[in-house]
């Protein structure tokens, strides 16, 4: 069976963009869009630093989705959750620090990276350093025509 996925978007214009790559990402690698958060077995918190409320709901959502992710656990069910975006580059180890079930914290310059962590399991959670070569290679070329 196929991981289901949410994105959640906070903030600014290049974050719906960036969520909409992401959302054709996880199809095209065999992924299944969930309806919310809450049914997916993948949850993609895609943040904006710049907006500080947007900022502030981020953390509040996150607060909750992990009690959301503890009751699940308790079920005998998986979830994992995803920080991208500005916040997770920005604040990276604080993201953690704040909320330790978090599983991965993705910069957006490592969004092509989600699809193998998810499947792996990669044990590294903080993904903020830019690798242009692995960043540009793992796209299909329809991608690459709208500017990442």
């Amino acid at each position: 069976m196929y991981q289901s996925f949410f994105v959640k978007t906070y903030g600014c214009q290049m974050n719906q963009y960036d969520s909409e790559k992401i959302d054709e990402l996880l199809v095209h690698n065999g992924f299944k869009k969930a309806q919310n958060l809450e049914m997916s077995d993948v949850a993609i918190l895609n943040t904006c630093h710049i907006r500080e409320k947007a900022s502030e709901k981020f953390y509040s959502d996150l607060g909750r989705l992990s009690v959301y992710k503890r009751n699940k656990e308790k079920l005998g069910e998986k979830m994992q959750i995803v920080v991208m975006g500005c916040v997770a580059q920005a604040e990276g180890e604080e993201v953690i620090k704040r909320n330790t079930l978090v599983d991965y914290v993705i910069g957006p310059q490592n969004i092509q990276s989600i699809p193998e962590l998810l499947r792996t399991k990669s044990k590294e959670t903080i993904h903020t350093n830019f690798l242009c070569e692995q960043k540009f290679s793992s796209f299909p070329k329809s991608f690459l025509g709208g500017g990442l």
